[in-house]
């Protein structure tokens, strides 16, 4: 695969806060990477600096071979797509897609011809005429993902631009979108903070930390083996202990009054809520350190106290240290 991107130690300063801290990576053309991590760990300021929308203090960032630390973000081959749909109220769908391109100094038939093509693909060609006001959440962003491709950018950043959906649409919306972008050939950085988007929108996958990736891989990689405690906090799929990470396959919800074995961890918690996830009955169960969505056959209601139980050797050893680091860098 190609390089499109590779970030150099990039940083970030506030005032006297570090919010980027050395992020380094690369981006290939056609992939699509996707960073999760907690609230305020500096997702969206990476976007903004990339966009050009933000003033790096350190490191470089090149695309395509060349460096755009002095490349205004108008000039950058770099669309950012937001949270909100941010449209027009007073421009019509079709005139909100043709903007960028009327900015381009594209022709008034070629950029008609573009948007219109570009609003078959979402889905969204009867509704070119009305405006924004007229749209339903999921439209919206579907007019702001057309905005941004018709452009045909090198890179799309998506600021988790499906987190004001309901569930049901974010859902699917996201699977279109992945699609889109493959049909498209754009290459795609996504934040998010949700563990089951990231997994399903990446190549690889990045886990963010207090303004560092404390780790990166393909999605099943980081969920079922994280390099450190703290990743698998924010991503793991399993019980986060601080000897080691316990994959959810291995684990199990019991009844306080049955007996556990010598040779079994057992972890006391309480059921907070119960859902069904792919036609099996999952609860989410509430420990001292955190909370772990655990399948079972065996019934329980909500506010039951349960025990977490695994063999002692499904426990995974950490594997982060400095060679990691560097591996990531």
């Amino acid at each position: 695969m190609n390089q499109l991107l590779q970030c150099n130690t990039l940083k970030k300063n506030y005032s006297q806060t570090s919010i980027l801290k050395d992020v380094t990576f690369s981006l290939g053309k056609g992939e699509h990477f996707t960073v999760v991590g907690p609230s305020g760990c500096g997702k969206t300021t990476l976007l903004r600096c990339l966009a050009g929308l933000e003033a790096i203090d350190g490191g470089d960032v090149i695309l395509n071979g060349k460096s755009l630390a002095k490349v205004k973000p108008e000039d950058r081959s770099i669309v950012l797509m937001f949270q909100d749909a941010l449209l027009f109220p007073h421009l019509t769908v079709i005139e909100n897609v043709t903007y960028g391109l009327k900015r381009k100094k594209t022709s008034k038939k070629d950029r008609i011809s573009q948007a219109e093509e570009m609003l078959e693909k979402v889905k969204l060609t009867r509704w070119k005429n009305v405006y924004p006001h007229e749209l339903s959440g999921g439209q919206k962003q579907r007019v702001s993902l057309a905005r941004a491709l018709v452009l045909k950018p090198d890179l799309l950043l998506l600021d988790e631009p499906f987190s004001s959906l309901d569930a049901t649409l974010r859902e699917s919306l996201r699977g279109e979108v992945r699609e889109l972008l493959r049909q498209e050939n754009i290459s795609s950085l996504f934040i998010t903070h949700d563990r089951d988007e990231a997994i399903e929108m990446a190549d690889r996958l990045a886990v963010m930390d207090k303004g560092s990736f404390i780790q990166i891989g393909l999605p099943y990689e980081v969920v079922t083996k994280p390099s450190s405690i703290e990743s698998a906090m924010i991503i793991g799929e399993g019980l986060a202990l601080e000897e080691g990470f316990i994959p959810l396959n291995e684990l199990s919800a019991v009844n306080e009054n049955d007996l556990i074995e010598p040779n079994v961890i057992s972890i006391p918690g309480k059921v907070t809520a119960v859902t069904i996830k792919n036609n099996i009955p999952c609860y989410r169960v509430s420990w001292d350190k955190g909370t772990v969505l655990v399948p079972s056959r065996t019934k329980f209601h909500q506010g039951e106290s349960v025990y977490l139980i695994a063999d002692r050797g499904t426990i995974r050893k950490y594997v982060y240290n400095e060679e990691h680091r560097r591996q990531i860098q």
